[in-house]
Formats: structure tokens, sequence, C-alpha cells
């Protein structure tokens, strides 16, 4: 049990570093694609300044949830990178779907997956709400 709060302690360490990095970059590309003059003022442009930062979001979650394959590969919980990384799309979003498991001794590891992709997608779903209002084509306030 130690060995899987160790290693899943260095995980959610590394998911939440790159996850701050990312969300740093994708801020950055917002604010770099909506300053452009051919976005000023222009709602669909600004959707498609939004899509790519969806884009980003997917990209990066893509990159923590292959992080955590590799760690379970790492300590042989699952022989191949492949069924890792699947099970670990399925823990990350805490879907579980039940048709690939990790060895018995990592199972706690992989549970802790799921507590960990729960908070990340969360902050995800947080940051693209922010983003809608603060780069568009939302605004605060206003409702559909």
């Amino acid at each position: 049990m130690a060995a899987n709060l160790l290693l899943a302690a260095i995980l959610n360490l590394l998911t939440f570093l790159i996850h701050a990095m990312g969300l740093v970059a994708l801020t950055r590309l917002m604010d770099f694609l909506v300053a452009r003059p051919v976005l000023e003022n222009r709602s669909w442009a600004k959707v498609v300044a939004l899509l790519a930062l969806a884009s980003g979001l997917m990209i990066l979650l893509c990159v923590e949830m292959a992080l955590w394959a590799a760690g379970l590969v790492g300590v042989g919980a699952f022989a191949d990178f492949d069924t890792a990384f699947y099970f670990s799309t399925s823990a990350f979003a805490t879907i579980g779907f039940g048709d690939v498991a990790p060895a018995e001794k990592w199972r706690l590891l992989a549970s802790l997956e799921g507590v960990t992709g729960f908070l990340i997608i969360g902050w995800s779903a947080a940051y693209m709400v922010t983003s809608g209002i603060r780069f568009g084509p939302f605004q605060r306030d206003m409702h559909f």
C-alpha cells in the first residue's frame, strides 16, 4: 500500500505541474489569438479561438493520462502501454469500464488516478468557462 501511495503522490505532483504549466501556455495562446486584429470584435473568430483552447485542453489531458499509463507500465501493473493507456483514460475520466484491470498489487494506484482525473477535469471545465467569459464569445451575466 505504501508503494501505491508514494507513486500516486509523485504522479499527482507531476500531473498538477503539467496541468498548471499547460494552462499558463494556453492562456498565453488565447491572449495572442484574441489580440490579433483579425479576431477583434468578431464572435465567430472568438469561437474558433475557444475551439483551439478546447483542443489544447484535450491534448493536455492526453499527456497527463499517458503519464499515468507510463507509471502503470513502469511498475508492472500492465504489460503494454496500449492497454495501460486505455485503462488510464477510463480511470482518469472516472468511467471505469472494468474490462481491463491492473495487477492486484496496483489497484489502489488506479483508484487514486480516478480521484486525480476528477480534480483535473473539474479544473479544466472551470478554466474553459472562465476563458469563454474572459476571451469571448460569452459575456458575464449574459444567457442564451
